[in-house]
Formats: C-alpha cells, structure tokens, sequence
C-alpha cells in the first residue's frame, strides 16, 4: 500500500510540474532524462571496472551475495560442475528453481551459454551464478550513481536556460493538455529508472518481495520495465 501511494504520488507531481513549466520546458525536460540515462549506460565502466579491479572490494562482494546458493536448490552437487557439462533442460531447471530477481536469470542464461568469463577462466556453474549477479549489482549501482549526477547537472543547466531566456515558450492552445500528457510519461520514466534498485534490494534482502513487487502498479514497474533488460551482464 505505501508503495503504491508513493508511485501515485511520484507521477502527480510530476503531472502538476508538467502544468506549471509548460510543453516545451517539459519536453527537454524529458529529453534531458533519457539523455541522462543513455550516457549513463554507457559510462557504466567508469565506475564499475575500477571495483572489479580492486581485489579487496570486488572479494567482498563476490563473497557476500553467495550465488552459489541460488544453485544449491536445486543440487549442491551442480555447484561446481562445469558450465559445459550442462544441458539446456538442467540449467533451465536450475533458473526456475532459484527464483532470481528479474533480470539475473536471464543474465545468467546468457553468460552461461556464451561462456562470458571462458577468459578468467571462470568455469563452474556456482561460479557462473555468483559472478553474474555481482557484476549485474554492480552495473545497475554505478548506472544509477551516473544517471542521478547526470541528471542534476542537465536540470541545473535547463533551469539556468530557463531563467535566462525567462521562461521557455509555451504554446497558447493545448499547452496544458500536452504539458501535462509529458508530465506523467516523465514520470512513468522516472519510475521505470527507480525500479531498477529492485533486483539489487530482492538479492540483498528477498523477504521484501512481496511488499515491493506484489503490489499492482509496483509489480508492473518491476515486471515491465523496458530499461532492466539494458543492464550490462557482465
């Protein structure tokens, strides 16, 4: 119930800026959100090659999430089986069976059948697990970490153009209307960028699932939400 409140509450303010700021402002406004985001993914290994390099740091994490358990439900004997030993049914049994936050299993489908980490001579089928999603956590931290700086720093330049110019144009029919149809579609796309600390919160304390993604609107901004299937695998 908080969690819906506060989704409903996140997309009529955004709703009401929409109202005051006008079409045009509200359009680059956007536009400046998806800029955010894109360069963000892309700079993503600005931050997170420099932790993988760090013995001590990138250590602790892989010793902290333990993918290895996500295996053992179904077999503990799997664990250190070799990734090429096994077959499309098994490891597809094996994904089902670990009940992974969106979007690892699929991750760790994909690493797997591609033998991502053949190079670091990373073979077993634990290993595949564990490394996988510390590298996904580690991916969506430091895109959220660049998107929210990028963000700040586009939206303090648009509100200094903004105050330049004193004021952005605005159209004289409809503005309301198209001003506030941007508003809410900013943010949807807000929500959609928030949501993607899910998969890292349901890794790291899974007892909270069920009040983040059980709740309908939470639930389809986790389950549908385009900008989690971009995350780097690796």
């Amino acid at each position: 119930m908080i969690i819906t409140i506060l989704i409903l509450v996140v997309l009529g303010l955004c709703i009401l800026a929409g109202y005051y700021r006008g079409v045009v402002y509200s359009a680059v406004s956007i536009g400046l959100t998806y800029l955010s985001f894109f360069l963000a993914l892309l700079l993503i290994p600005a931050i997170a090659a420099p932790v993988r390099q760090s013995k001590t740091l990138y250590g602790s994490l892989l010793y902290y999430f333990e993918g290895y358990e996500f295996v053992s439900k179904t077999s503990v004997e799997l664990i250190h089986d070799p990734v090429t030993s096994i077959d499309g049914e098994t490891l597809s049994a094996v994904i089902e069976n670990a009940e992974m936050p969106l979007p690892l299993g699929s991750a760790v489908r994909r690493n797997i059948r591609t033998e991502a980490y053949k190079a670091a001579k990373i073979t077993t089928l634990g290993d595949y697990f564990n490394q996988t999603i510390v590298d996904v956590v580690l991916n969506i931290l430091s895109l959220l970490l660049l998107f929210t700086v990028l963000r700040v720093l586009f939206g303090f330049i648009l509100r200094m153009v903004d105050y330049g110019r004193r004021g952005l144009p605005t159209l004289k029919r409809f503005d309301p209307l198209f001003s506030c149809g941007i508003g809410f579609l900013h943010g949807v796309t807000m929500l959609y960028i928030v949501f993607l600390i899910t998969p890292v919160v349901l890794t790291i304390v899974p007892r909270l699932g069920q009040m983040i993604v059980d709740p309908p609107l939470a639930g389809f901004f986790y389950r549908m939400n385009p900008f989690m299937w971009l995350i780097p695998t690796m």
